[in-house]
């Protein structure tokens, strides 16, 4: 202040104000946090083949690929029938961008090598939130013509519009059902000619086949260029002609395709669908990049669409299906509302304490000057202006003007910046409690990590606010203490006469709390709580302290007659909160009402017969005019889904819950599968009556597939050995249910066939003609795209199982085999998927044992001891049913409210250079707690993340008050040596009391907007509901228990005797 004039200092902070100002429109504004989690999956598909085909084929080459990227931490795959998937876990320090740029460029490596079914496997980067990565706008398009026409138009038409766009990342289009080139051929007439499916498969390719020879230096008139030079047959156009393709039968005649094979071109067979209020469409998908800003881009997007509708074809019409810029700015208006709220409330609070309009004009100029400087950093720090920042920016103005109030309110009656220390410890605890949210679980850190940075931010710029900008203002505008002669000669005489009796009463007060200090603390301990009511009712194993344990806490007399008065005297608020308060989550505070329908259909079904199943319900769901739109997802024969949205003014009503009543009268009424009706945050519904598979599991690993499953084979006869054992299932990955999946499978007889001198090979060469069905021979590129041809026998369909079994085949050597010669048919459960974890591959053994959970822990501990010894090396088998558990909850987050404790300590040890005085600003800390447990008790509010981190902020909040106490009291010890201890604690509690109440009375009425509205919003409302409560009894606290841990009674009671002594 002696270098700088308040002048300077104003314009500066204005200065740096209006640079804030204007990098606001740079910020990126979303409904959700985009940043990923450190992993990502890698998917493809391989349409009509086996899991195993697809694991050997396509999902272990990728996986010895991605294997060798740096910072992998594990790998887990899946190859299931017709598409398989990659996911990798990264370490948390790896750069997850260079990763993703180092995936792509494998995968663009090794797409060569992999099988021309195979589609090119896209990655999908890990995000704590489902809806981050979600296409932000989606369209449909409609026209008079063909699925795969309009599609084409819109790929060649409207996504290059869209793409030059900046901030588009990606245009998805989907709907349409590729061609496709149908070859049948008669297996009797290729046997007969000596043509194999191999002779037409290399036929095809030839004719069809493209060769890179290299690159060419060229002089042209612009300079040099390089050319890319390709062999191409001759004559070959852009359609599938068979005449031009010839065959070489086993004699050397040359026999033209069309004389062997019928041609069809048609759409491919649907592998699944998806649709939009019932109606097949083109739909198109915008994805934005992670920092765009998608209010502006949106408005960007729909300006170029009205420009192409002006330009489609007659008949050809594109609505919005999807605007999630819709949802980001009702939120936006609720934020800005609960923003101007509490503002206002803060404002009027002030006015309506101090009845001075300088002062009023000081929070107002100071809390513009924080958000906006504040700005710069959001800025700098790549911070993103999602849901949970804003709400950030709304709960912080309540604690950035606590900064502002306590450093006014000395320097008007001190005039001095003394109170800067106590500002500073009180804020750095409080950013400190914020602090452990960077050491939360990912998932959770991330959707809060910009949260805690934007109010870390706005404490930190409110200390060179309160530092700076506060002092150079009050200089500026002659802010001063108001003591207006009239209100002074009326009241001044009443108030000191008021002060001078609570001062006595509190002394008084604060003796006998000292005297009964014993007792005060464990009215304290009692009131929080003790955790007698966690003890376990019976400890298993042995060892004398446990039979002792069994004999008294764990006796039937105990359990029955003592326990349950134990548990209420002892247990305090936190029994009511642990026992009473239901863990769990209001309605997501981003999703709007959704009803959802799951259906599933039983092993055998086809993706015709869901299909039909859904649309029953879409009809159904179409005469309702409340519905906005209803989704349908058949991803395959056996799984659909439904998700059913409404319109605005309906969401709130009675109608969603009376759609669900009726829609779960309909869906039992159509029957041939399962359904699960849920949504609107009351009880679902379901029909589904499969059995459970068991609670007891083993995982088994190995390098070899068949070789392991022979071991799970051998495992499961030992464990139904037991007579408790019935059903032991033998599957890829764990699951709650019975699953009726099964497979016809060969089972040879290995014996007959080296006697006959056939493998494997031989005797699959030999069926395949016969009964092969959809082979993909090769694709042509035509003008509507590339298209496959497909190979399939017209035997294929006329015989079946049993035919299969007592059809001659010829093998090498012109002799004729059954296969019921060779092999059996059998038909059981198989794994429907193979699975790997770390390139091994993982099988699942699933049961249940009849009889007491520990009896059966034992038996399967006993055997995988014996079998684990018998397994070669690189196989094991281990359990993994201690995670079936019920009641195991990963409650680590709770510890780190000791990390908070520890800063908080520290910090205040600096500031006060005492180690007792932190100690008695951290035993208040339970006392707030208290509040939170009650009025999560109280209120019956469900207790979430927001629970929790009402939890933290109370560790840095309520410690505020106690700092500016104890920093006055120490500062009134300095000055004042002789005076006594409980004095100077009443003159420190006399003159900070004014700002503590105003810092938290603003505090309070700033998280009331959070609570404002008719629904109760997940994490904001309980944040704010356990913070009031919180802070409520904190005031109980700072009141009655910091005085007792504060100061030493021997010297508070031996001077109290003495001035007894000498009045008498």
């Amino acid at each position: 202040m002696n270098r700088l004039s308040p002048f300077t200092l104003i314009v500066t902070f204005v200065c740096l104000a209006l640079v804030g100002l204007a990098l606001v429109p740079m910020l990126p504004v979303k409904l959700n946090p985009s940043r990923t989690l450190p992993g990502f999956t890698v998917r493809f598909s391989m349409p009509g083949t086996s899991s195993r085909v697809v694991e050997m084929e396509a999902t272990s080459k990728l996986e010895s690929m991605l294997a060798r990227i740096k910072g992998v931490k594990g790998m887990y795959s899946t190859s299931s029938n017709g598409y398989g998937s990659i996911t990798v876990d990264l370490d948390k320090h790896a750069d997850v961008d260079a990763v993703r740029f180092e995936a792509s460029t494998i995968i663009r490596q090794t797409w060569s090598q992999l099988p021309s079914g195979v589609s090119y496997p896209y990655i999908d980067m890990k995000v704590p939130d489902a809806n981050t990565a979600r296409p932000f706008l989606s369209f449909t398009l409609n026209a008079p013509s063909t699925p795969i026409l309009i599609q084409q138009y819109a790929e060649e038409h409207i996504k290059p519009r869209l793409a030059k766009l900046q901030g588009i990342y990606k245009i998805d289009l989907s709907g349409a059902t590729p061609m496709e080139w149908r070859l049948e051929y008669d297996s009797e007439q290729l046997r007969t000619l000596g043509i194999s499916i191999s002779d037409i498969q290399r036929a095809i390719q030839l004719h069809y086949n493209k060769e890179f020879l290299g690159t060419h230096n060229m002089d042209t008139a612009g300079g040099k260029q390089w050319i890319r030079l390709v062999l191409i047959p001759d004559g070959v156009s852009g359609q599938f002609i068979p005449s031009d393709i010839t065959v070489t039968a086993s004699d050397g005649k040359i026999i033209r395709l069309d004389e062997l094979v019928t041609v069809a071109r048609m759409e491919e067979a649907p592998q699944s669908y998806y649709r939009i209020n019932g109606l097949n469409s083109i739909y198109m998908s915008v994805t934005a990049v992670e920092t765009a800003n998608q209010l502006q881009l949106s408005n960007e997007v729909m300006q170029e669409m009205e420009a192409i509708r002006l330009t489609l074809p007659p008949g050809y019409e594109v609505h919005t299906s999807y605007d999630a810029t819709e949802y980001i700015r009702e939120e936006l208006n609720k934020i800005y509302f609960r923003t101007g709220l509490t503002v206002l409330i803060l404002l009027v609070f002030v006015w309506i304490i101090t009845l001075n309009l300088k002062y009023l004009l000081l929070i107002v100029t100071s809390l513009a000057i924080n958000i906006s400087v504040a700005v710069i950093f959001y800025y700098l720090f790549g911070l993103e202006m999602q849901l949970y920042s804003l709400a950030g920016i709304t709960v912080s103005l309540n604690l950035v003007i606590d900064s502002t109030i306590v450093m006014t309110d000395h320097i008007l009656h001190r005039r001095n910046l003394k109170a800067f220390m106590s500002v500073l410890a009180a804020t750095l605890t409080t950013m400190g409690a914020l602090v452990i949210i960077f050491f939360l679980d990912e998932k959770i850190r991330l959707n809060l990590q910009d949260f805690a940075a934007v109010v870390i931010i706005n404490l930190a710029v409110s200390l060179f606010v309160a530092l700076f900008f506060v002092p150079a203002m009050i200089d500026r505008i002659k802010l001063v203490k108001r003591q207006s002669v009239k209100r002074w000669v009326r009241s001044h005489i009443r108030i000191r006469r008021l002060t001078v009796y609570f001062t006595h009463f509190y002394q008084l007060l604060i003796r006998f709390l000292l005297r009964w200090r014993v007792a005060v603390c464990i009215l304290l301990l009692l009131g929080f709580g003790l955790p007698v009511f966690l003890l376990p009712e019976k400890l298993e194993g042995e060892g004398k302290w446990i039979e002792r344990y069994n004999k008294t806490l764990g006796s039937s007399t105990y359990k029955e007659k003592v326990k349950p008065v134990v548990d209420k005297a002892l247990g305090g608020s936190l029994r009511l909160f642990v026992q009473k308060v239901y863990e769990g989550s209001y309605f997501s505070r981003n999703e709007e009402v959704v009803l959802y329908a799951n259906a599933n259909l039983p092993n055998g079904s086809t993706l015709e017969q869901m299909n039909t199943l859904v649309k029953r319900v879409e009809t159904y769901l179409s005469g309702f005019k409340e519905i906005k739109q209803f989704h349908a997802s058949v991803y395959n024969a056996r799984r659909a889904n439904l998700q059913i949205y409404f319109k605005k003014e309906y969401q709130h009503s009675g109608f969603p819950y009376t759609l669900k009543a009726n829609l779960i009268g309909k869906v039992s009424e159509l029957g041939g599968g399962s359904w699960d009706v849920y949504g609107l945050q009351d009880q679902g519904f379901s029909n589904d009556v499969r059995e459970s598979a068991g609670s007891y599991r083993i995982k088994m690993y190995g390098y070899n597939y068949d070789e392991l499953y022979a071991w799970a084979e051998k495992l499961k006869e030992v464990l139904l050995s037991h007579r408790r054992i019935k059903e032991v299932f033998i599957k890829s990955e764990f699951s709650w249910w019975k699953d009726d999946y099964q497979e016809f499978y060969f089972n040879l007889n290995k014996e007959r066939m080296a006697q006959e001198g056939i493998n494997a090979q031989h005797l699959f060469s030999a069926i395949q003609p016969i009964f092969g069905k959809n082979m993909q021979v090769g694709s042509v590129v035509t003008e509507s795209g590339t298209e496959s041809i497909r190979l399939s026998s017209r035997q294929s369909h006329d015989y079946d199982v049993w035919a299969m079994q007592f059809f001659p085949y010829g093998v090498d050597g012109g002799k004729h085999y059954k296969l019921s010669e060779l092999a059996t048919v059998e038909k059981g459960q198989m794994p429907q998927q193979i699975a790997k974890e770390n390139q091994q591959y993982r099988l699942c053994l699933q049961y249940e044992y009849i009889g007491s959970y520990e009896q059966g822990n034992k038996i399967q501990k006993r055997d995988l001891e014996e079998f684990n010894k018998l397994l070669p090396m690189g196989y094991t088998a281990e359990s993994d049913s201690q995670s079936w558990s019920w009641g195991k909850k990963d409650n680590k987050q709770y510890l780190l409210l000791l990390v908070v404790i520890a800063i908080i300590f520290f910090t205040t040890s600096i500031l006060f250079n005492s180690l007792k005085q932190p100690l008695a600003i951290i035993f208040v800390i339970p006392v707030s707690y208290i509040g939170v447990f009650l009025t999560f008790y109280w209120f019956r509010l469900n207790f979430d993340q927001g629970g929790f981190a009402s939890f933290v902020l109370l560790c840095g909040i309520t410690v505020n008050a106690s700092i500016y106490i104890l920093n006055e009291y120490n500062s009134i010890r300095s000055r004042f040596p002789r005076l006594s201890m409980l004095r100077a604690y009443t003159k420190a509690w006399n003159a900070k009391i004014l700002p503590i109440f105003l810092t938290v009375v603003s505090t309070i009425l700033g998280f009331i907007p959070f609570m404002v509205g008719t629904d109760k919003e997940a994490f904001w409302f309980p944040l704010a509901a356990g913070t009031i409560g919180g802070l409520v009894m904190s005031i109980i606290g700072i009141f009655f228990f910091l005085p007792v841990f504060s100061l030493k009674r021997k010297e508070v009671c031996k001077y109290s005797k003495r001035r007894v002594a000498l009045k008498s």
